[in-house]
């Protein structure tokens, strides 16, 4: 049994080696949960100074290439819709492999987020999923029957052009708070950003917790539990719920699902209001003049180019179209 462990995880480790992650983003086989931080692995070392980290509310919610646009900063969404503490941890270790940035952006939702059979079940997966991509990516089969997607990433940004409007109550912090809807930081989520913190300090990355704008997400309980860790952690929290109209957040226009997540006309405000705070730190870099940052150029037409495409629609809209033409093929 020893020698067939020793054999396994020597094929294991050959597997993972001569897997090159990066290619199969290329041809849009991956674009689940684990996209992000392949297209991450795409970039020059030590290029990206803020990464943003949570679930959906923060991937919709910043888009990077506005904060380039606007103050030359690199930005990246690290995250996956859904994410667990484990996966954050994991997912910034994997990040600081090849990048050094000096500002960590955690959307605080996921801290209240925990299911003690999926979140005990990490403790073993993720650390072999961050050893071994043969384990991280068993899934890439699937793209080979299902086809390639049509997901177009942009520095970890999904465009959505949908406008669909939230028409309740401005003062929506004031609701009433769900049944399941957890107000405290659980306790294993406690110790995992503590890993994340020592983490962090030892590669002297400055953590801002803060909170998107999402009427479907926050109250004043979520958002003062968010603020009393944040004051016993001692690190700085940013509520954009009760600063919405200072961030410029219209919800006629903003959000793409009523106000469950921004739309890129958030995005791009929220983008804008990171951008101006951080910028107050002064030590970030405007790299629009450095001619090592010209990809970056080269992306934002792209990005431009697309952004007119998707006028009024998201690429949940387009996957369904193109398989509802596919189902009609056959």
């Amino acid at each position: 049994m020893i020698l067939f462990g020793l054999v396994f995880l020597l094929l294991l480790t050959i597997f993972s080696l001569t897997l090159n992650p990066v290619k199969w983003f290329e041809d849009k086989r991956i674009q689940n949960r684990n996209a992000r931080l392949t297209q991450l692995r795409e970039q020059a070392p030590d290029t990206i100074e803020i990464m943003n980290m949570g679930d959906s509310l923060s991937q919709s919610g910043i888009s990077p290439m506005e904060m380039w646009r606007q103050r030359g900063y690199t930005a990246f969404n690290i995250g996956a819709d859904g994410i667990r503490m484990a996966e954050m941890y994991y997912g910034i270790k994997e990040a600081c492999r090849k990048q050094s940035p000096k500002f960590l952006l955690i959307e605080g939702l996921a801290l209240f987020r925990y299911s003690k059979n999926q979140d005990k079940q990490m403790l073993i997966s993720q650390p072999l999923y961050y050893t071994f991509d043969f384990l991280k990516y068993h899934s890439l089969w699937k793209s080979f029957v299902e086809g390639p997607g049509v997901r177009i990433y942009h520095k970890g940004y999904l465009i959505n052009r949908i406008e669909d409007a939230y028409t309740g109550d401005l003062n929506y912090l004031d609701g009433e708070v769900h049944d399941d809807w957890a107000t405290e930081v659980p306790k294993d989520n406690q110790k995992w950003f503590e890993k994340i913190r020592k983490l962090c300090d030892e590669q002297d990355i400055r953590i801002i917790l803060y909170a998107m704008p999402s009427p479907k997400n926050y109250t004043w309980e979520r958002v003062n539990g968010l603020q009393a860790f944040a004051d016993e952690e001692g690190i700085e929290f940013i509520d954009l719920n009760s600063r919405y109209d200072e961030v410029g957040i219209d919800w006629s226009l903003d959000t793409g699902d009523r106000g469950d997540h921004l739309n890129l006309n958030g995005a791009t405000k929220v983008a804008e209001f990171f951008g101006d705070r951080l910028s107050e730190y002064g030590n970030l870099t405007d790299h629009r003049q450095d001619p090592a940052y010209k990809s970056w150029d080269d992306e934002l037409v792209e990005y431009d180019k697309l952004v007119d495409e998707m006028e009024g629609i998201s690429f949940y809209n387009v996957q369904r179209k193109r398989d509802e033409e596919r189902r009609k093929g056959k």
